[in-house]
């Protein structure tokens, strides 16, 4: 078994020294204009290819190996520092260049580490303790690593976030495999030679995720968000994870018998399997967002970022942005994460009629869209309705007669918003349920009444 280990490790290890090589060489030949970003980029790369070159050669244990490592993750560090420098917006928080600062340190210390360790061969306790040191260095940068990667990410500006999705996933992926292999050797005080053998073979997959990433981004340049902030969510994410692989962890080493490693093994890819799965769903996101805003705040939303995000949709200009009534349906939809609408405006016989859709192809609009009462109840009222109160006959407030059969017979349909603009009705948005299904609450309805009535104005003016 242990040959076989060993056999894939050289392999894969070889496999990722070639890929990786190849694509540095690619990036340096290409007949672009090459920036500093561009030239970290090729100098991580290179630096990869010779961390598994080494591998595969001295093996994973070597000392060698340990640095070559080191000189990895310098790489990368520098890659993302130099990106985020040169991004465009406004200035980073000082709590990242904190942290970015901290994790230059970890690296300078870890080789200092690693060279001392060869000289207490005498001494097994100081050779021990050496390692462990090591170890803790290395889970420790690999979980700043990864706050990095997240905090890098979320400032981008969400029109150029495509183009470091790749590449922030194929680190994320990187530092991830690490963070569990170093985690698990420091639990188990043994070195699982099965994590160290499959690292090659699972960074070869990662080189042409890398390659993709440099087709579809040349310049490799970044455009941050107007709030620009310091997001701790992803650390807290993984101090509780690195918790519960503690618990489970020591729990397997409790148990004991001959199929511990491999219920260790099991755990770590079933967790891989389910971030995997869950992180990129749009519907885990937002039962999560709902979720953390019932039992953690107060408040469920940050009101000045979601005016921030509501004025720049309706305020973007330029041929490339979506027509100026998408945008206002998409900026009350954004609100509510629905992730669809439409928008009804009165023509000049005061009828209702169909002036805009985001997102919802299928709803059938009458070509007359409203009752006799429609106009004169929401003009009288302003009242948000909720289709699945109105269904179920728990809303006292709205008049049935107002609210046109075709609105509540299609179970998409989930809330109404009137525009109304000095007392006059100046549209209706309908969204579409969302991802996690919920009712409006008063935070909600608030929020829709001022919303609706800045619209309202625009349309209106």
């Amino acid at each position: 078994m242990t040959a076989i280990l060993e056999q894939i490790s050289i392999f894969g290890h070889g496999l990722a020294a070639v890929l990786f090589g190849a694509l540095a060489i690619w990036l340096f030949q290409r007949k672009t204009q090459q920036n500093s970003t561009q030239i970290w980029l090729i100098s991580a790369i290179a630096l990869t290819s010779f961390w598994a070159l080494t591998i595969a050669v001295e093996g994973s244990f070597s000392p060698m190996a340990s640095f070559a490592e080191t000189l990895r993750n310098s790489g990368w560090l520098a890659f993302m520092w130099v990106l985020l420098r040169t991004g465009k917006g406004r200035d980073e928080p000082r709590t990242v260049m904190y942290i970015y600062a901290a994790l230059a340190l970890i690296l300078c210390c870890q080789i200092v580490i690693d060279l001392m360790v060869p000289l207490f061969e005498g001494s097994p306790r100081l050779t021990g303790m050496g390692v462990y040191t090591s170890l803790v260095l290395r889970m420790i940068f690999s979980v700043g690593a990864l706050v990095l990667v997240h905090n890098l990410y979320s400032i981008s500006a969400p029109e150029t976030r495509w183009g470091i999705r790749l590449p922030m996933a194929s680190l994320a992926a990187i530092w991830t495999f690490d963070l569990n292999l170093f985690t698990i050797t420091y639990l188990t005080q043994e070195f699982p030679t099965e994590l160290h053998a499959m690292r090659g073979p699972a960074l070869a997959c990662i080189a042409p995720i890398l390659a993709l990433a440099s087709l579809r981004n040349t310049e490799w340049e970044l455009k941050l968000s107007r709030s620009v902030a310091f997001r701790s969510l992803s650390l807290v994410a993984i101090g509780g994870y690195l918790m519960m692989m503690v618990i489970i962890a020591t729990a397997l080493q409790i148990i004991g018998g001959d199929y511990a490693r491999l219920a260790q093994i099991s755990f770590l890819f079933g967790t891989s399997v389910a971030a995997l799965l869950l992180l990129p769903s749009g519907k885990f996101r937002s039962w999560f967002k709902v979720k953390l805003a019932k039992n953690f705040f107060q408040h469920r939303y940050d009101y000045r970022a979601e005016w921030i995000r509501f004025t720049d949709t309706i305020g973007r200009p330029g041929d490339a942005s979506a027509p100026f009534h998408e945008r206002v349906v998409k900026a009350i939809a954004d609100i509510t994460d629905s992730p669809a609408g439409i928008l009804l405006m009165p023509d000049e016989a005061g009828c209702l009629v169909l002036q805009s859709r985001w997102n919802w192809p299928t709803i059938e609009v009458p070509s007359r869209a409203c009752t006799s009462r429609t106009v004169s109840f929401f003009e009288e009222t302003g009242h948000i309705v909720e289709f699945d109160a109105l269904r179920s006959n728990q809303d006292d407030k709205c008049d049935n007669t107002a609210i046109p059969e075709w609105m509540k017979a299609d179970m998409q349909t989930w809330a109404a918003v009137p525009l109304v603009h000095f007392e006059r009705l100046a549209g209706i948005i309908l969204l579409a349920r969302p991802r996690i299904n919920r009712t409006l609450d008063w935070e909600d309805l608030d929020m829709l009444r001022v919303v609706g009535r800045q619209v309202a104005s625009y349309l209106a003016e």
